[in-house]
């Protein structure tokens, strides 16, 4: 079974990736996930969890303004 670190890990990775590649729709569908599984966290009371999301779908969403 997944962690939420590994989750985690495996989005900033296809971030830099994205960044490198110019992929702005894979950092809006990593974004809009990062989202959901936020708002999920959330739902099930992980607040740290959910801080943790929220950075990634930052992160996702400042990158595709750097690559605009």
């Amino acid at each position: 079974m997944l962690s939420i670190n590994q989750i985690i890990a495996f989005m900033e990775r296809e971030i830099a990736q994205d960044r490198l590649e110019g992929r702005r729709d894979d950092l809006r569908q990593i974004q809009y996930a990062a989202g959901l599984l936020m708002r999920a966290a959330e739902d099930a009371g992980d607040k740290e969890s959910a801080r943790r999301f929220r950075l990634v779908a930052a992160q996702a969403a400042n990158v595709q303004e750097e690559l605009n």
